[in-house]
């Protein structure tokens, strides 16, 4: 019998380099996969839904879509129009909506199941953009669910200072017009951190006013560019619905427009997100929410393209 192979090898160490992970001399290799623990610039979340294929693709594809299932809201609101009068003949028309609605729900649902892979991918450091989840109608249910509920536990609490400023502050001017911009903005990034919160604990009782709080004190001022994303993201999500049903003069331009909402709408969610993401990857040590991916949350292999883990 030949002699028995030894793994044992003398010399591996010559061979064989191990880089620590916050080491500042990381190869090229290293720094493409992994986001250093730095806080994220504008620029490069601004450039991040463009610099992979799911983000392209969640561009491309989905706002024709949601074209497509919200542009009969015009015509039941030019249906609708004529029949304030008769509530009950307006009844009629809205059971012919239900279809349309179902559809646009489960669509936009997986759109933000994609959203929070974002989040999580974000959050871990990664620099490539997550694999698109599976269809699958009880996770699209349980994403719109967490979205919902984050939005309830953190507007609500959020939007209180705006509530209480806007009963006491009497004639609205310039100044209190710049005052309920920054409440906004603050609303909407506790909404988010809420949001982060129910997604990285895989547990919605995680959007609680404590836990959101206690997080953006630990993180600071870094918190502020969040903060600032989120609230822009709200304020052309909410203003552009008002310009679209009110400001446009002709219906051709309403379905252009409704087209370019969408676009931006998507695209200021994934920037939002990321630069939430980046944000929580730069202070996990001092939050410590989470170690391991969540169950729920998969991502593309380094090297793999486009497929589930």
């Amino acid at each position: 019998m030949g002699k028995p192979k030894r793994w044992y090898n003398p010399d591996a160490t010559s061979t064989i380099r191990v880089i620590p992970r916050d080491d500042p001399n990381d190869s090229f290799c290293s720094i493409r996969w992994r986001h250093p623990r730095v806080d994220p610039t504008l620029g490069e979340c601004l450039v991040y839904p463009l610099s992979d294929g799911p983000g392209l693709g969640l561009l491309v594809f989905f706002p024709p879509i949601f074209w497509l299932f919200s542009l009969p809201i015009f015509d039941v609101i030019a249906v609708l129009q004529p029949l304030k009068a008769d509530w009950r003949l307006g009844l009629m028309v809205v059971p012919v909506m239900i279809p349309v609605i179902f559809s646009f729900a489960m669509t936009f649902g997986y759109a933000i199941v994609f959203l929070g892979h974002v989040l999580v991918s974000s959050s871990l450091g990664e620099n490539d953009h997550p694999s698109w989840p599976e269809w699958h109608p009880a996770d699209i249910a349980e994403g719109i669910f967490r979205w919902i509920w984050a939005a309830i536990a953190g507007l609500l609490v959020g939007a209180v200072p705006l509530v209480a400023y806007w009963y006491f502050c009497g004639e609205i001017d310039v100044f209190d017009c710049v005052v309920f911009s920054a409440l906004i903005m603050l609303a909407a990034g506790f909404a988010q951190m809420a949001l982060a919160a129910a997604m990285l604990h895989e547990n919605i009782v995680a959007a609680n006013p404590i836990t959101v709080v206690a997080a953006v004190v630990r993180i600071g001022w870094a918190y502020l560019w969040p903060c600032f994303m989120a609230g822009i993201a709200l304020a052309f999500t909410v203003f552009g619905v008002f310009l679209l049903l009110y400001k446009l003069p002709r219906m051709w331009m309403e379905a252009l427009a409704l087209w370019g909402y969408w676009v931006l709408v998507l695209y200021l969610g994934m920037v939002s997100i990321r630069m939430m993401g980046l944000t929580y990857h730069a202070h996990a040590p001092d939050l410590a929410w989470f170690r391991r991916r969540p169950r729920w949350a998969t991502t593309r292999h380094h090297g793999q393209l486009y497929a589930n883990s």
